[in-house]
């Protein structure tokens, strides 16, 4: 059984900041009163930094400020102001090299009750780190995920393209990944489609083509996924945003993921409900090599 510790030390160093005030982190605190805290009812965004300049931070406010939309949240800060807040952040920050962001909207203070009509206030949260390295290795030797028994929000319930604070399946997801040995989980939806990973966008390589769920299977659109998908079409790589099966997954040449922290990391095992095996393969260097010099990472 995977177990989960209680007695974890919070060993790195953190710049906080709430309602653009600065708070160390022992007393970054927030009320229990909070309907972030009390339901879950927050947004969310992480960026990371480039020679320490926020990473397509305009993709990340706007997809922040659709959620904001999609949940009837009205935030007041302008969008120069939230940048200031991220870029506080990241100037106030002692550690070498580059740098984590997440940046959090809650409802705000109100009543114990769903209605949010007695919330006056969102409340900002801005917090960040060095930016974690990703284990070299990881390009080279590859990831492996379990296809769990746990479904992927339908977009009829709470729509997985919403990056809200809500992330229990994704949670639970994770946990049976790790029991089962993995790294990460991946994730079906009602009509056993197959969706994304619990923080990371999924893709298959089939004869040279490149295929990623679309988003009515019921995914977040990825702001890496984005830009794989627009630098693959201007460099002329075949990609398809379409319903990917389990029987599509079997038949993979290659499998590999995407997301801000992690970019493009291949996959060389499913489990679970999948049985796949592979190696990390040409296609998926070509796309991450791309998207890295892109990206301004090589």
């Amino acid at each position: 059984m995977y177990t989960l510790s209680m007695n974890i030390k919070l060993e790195t160093d953190y710049v906080t900041r709430i309602n653009f005030t600065p708070v160390a982190p022992e007393d970054a605190t927030i009320s229990i009163f909070d309907h972030g805290f009390l339901f879950g009812d927050s947004i969310y965004e992480v960026v990371r930094t480039v020679n320490g300049v926020p990473f397509a931070w305009p993709e990340h406010l706007r997809r922040m400020r659709n959620s904001a939309v999609r949940l009837a949240m009205e935030l007041p800060w302008s969008d120069e102001q939230l940048t200031g807040e991220i870029e506080a952040a990241i100037e106030s920050g002692t550690w070498d090299g580059e740098t984590y962001v997440r940046l959090v909207i809650t409802r705000g203070v109100g009543r114990i009750d769903l209605m949010p009509r007695t919330c006056d206030d969102p409340a900002l949260i801005v917090i960040a780190k060095k930016l974690p390295e990703l284990r070299a290795h990881l390009h080279e030797v590859g990831l492996t995920l379990c296809v769990t028994d746990i479904r992927r929000n339908s977009r009829d319930a709470m729509d997985p393209g919403i990056k809200s604070g809500n992330y229990l399946n994704n949670v639970m997801a994770l946990i049976e990944a790790r029991e089962k040995g993995t790294d990460d989980a991946l994730m079906l939806n009602e009509k056993d489609h197959l969706t994304e990973c619990t923080t990371s966008n999924f893709f298959i390589v089939k004869d040279g083509v490149i295929k990623t769920p679309s988003l009515e299977s019921g995914l977040l659109a990825g702001i890496t996924r984005g830009m794989l998908r627009d630098i693959a079409v201007d460099r002329g790589m075949p990609f398809e945003e379409t319903e990917i099966t389990t029987t599509d997954l079997e038949s993979a040449d290659e499998v590999f993921i995407s997301g801000t922290i992690k970019g493009v990391v291949p996959v060389i095992k499913v489990i679970g409900q999948v049985n796949w095996e592979g190696d990390p393969g040409p296609v998926t260097a070509k796309i991450r090599d791309e998207y890295y010099t892109f990206a301004g990472l090589q």
